[in-house]
Formats: C-alpha cells, structure tokens, sequence
C-alpha cells in the first residue's frame, strides 16, 4: 500500500485548491477601503490676541493699512521671499508693548503663535520688535510675488535670518502675547 507524505506546504496548496474549487456560499463584498484624508481647510480667522486681552481678527483689511515688509527664508534648500506686515505693527493695534516700550518687564513678554495644524512656536516680544531686531518677523500673505499656496494661507508667520523654518508657522490661526509674571 503507497503511503502519501504531505508537508505542510504541500497541505496549505492542497487545501486553496480545495476551497477555490468549491462554489462560494455568498457573494464575496469588496474590501474596505479608508477615504483618503481631506488636505486641511485654510483656518477660519486668524486671531491676535493682546497683553491686555484685546482682540483682532486679522483680515486682508487690516493688513491693507499697514506698512508691508519682505522677509527671507530657506525652506527644503530653496530661498523664498515673503511679503507681509511686521509683526511690530500688529502688536501695535492690540496695545503690545513695542518700540520704546520693549524694555525692562516687557523683555519677559513671549508670543506663542499656532498654525492650523497645531504648530506652535514660540517667540519672546523683543525679538519680533525692529527696535530691538535687524531681522524682520513678518505675518505674510505673499511667497514669491504671489499669494501664498491653499497650504500656508491665509497667513504664514516668516522669521527672517533663520537659518532653517523651525520656528515658521502656516496656516496661521492665533497669535497671543502672554506675559511673564
């Protein structure tokens, strides 16, 4: 009598052949498939947010009355130039200290700036100041000579001088003063 061997290989082919061969008992559903995710919303409104409390949507309105600023940046090996309003000026219209006022308690002051993917950095009040700082920190809405991309809109926080954008922030949402006690 011939004995037959099988290995388990052998068995798990033998066993595939089996199921193929047999008529399926209910229709088989396709697989599930994950939606891919939706690319991120340009944010609502962007908020300014003072010392004091005092608040300011930031529109193309607001920014049109100002004084506008270039600034430099190296992202993924490129230099790119951002147009924008500085910083100071903002800070100016929710009664941060700036100018003259950027001295003694007020060097303690920090911004914490978040983008509309969460990011947030943080920056002290002097050094967004140009009466402290050579180097521009400019809230831009221009890379390039054209308005930002769906991706930095509406507003990208741009630190001039940096050499790398750690500290740059798209999408930007809030901008608040906190002040040290």
């Amino acid at each position: 009598m011939a004995r037959t061997v099988f290995t388990a290989g052998a068995m798990a082919l033998a066993m595939l052949g089996a199921a193929l061969a047999q008529p399926a008992t209910k229709p088989m559903s396709p697989p599930a498939t994950t939606p891919a995710p939706a690319a991120p919303e340009p944010p609502v409104e962007t908020v300014l947010v003072g010392p004091t409390g005092k608040t300011l949507k930031i529109t193309p309105e607001v920014l049109a009355g100002l004084d506008r600023e270039q600034a430099t940046m190296v992202n993924h090996s490129q230099p790119h130039t951002y147009e924008g309003v500085r910083l100071t000026e903002l800070l100016r219209l929710v009664d941060a200290p700036t100018g003259a006022r950027v001295h003694a308690e007020a060097v303690k002051d920090f911004l914490v700036v978040t983008g509309g993917d969460g990011f947030r950095a943080v920056l002290s009040l002097a050094e967004t100041d140009g009466s402290v700082q050579a180097h521009p920190v400019i809230l831009a809405d221009r890379m390039d000579g054209a308005p930002l991309t769906a991706h930095d809109a509406p507003y990208r926080l741009v630190v001039d001088g940096d050499k790398k954008p750690s500290r740059s922030v798209y999408a930007v949402t809030r901008i608040e003063v906190r002040v040290l006690p």
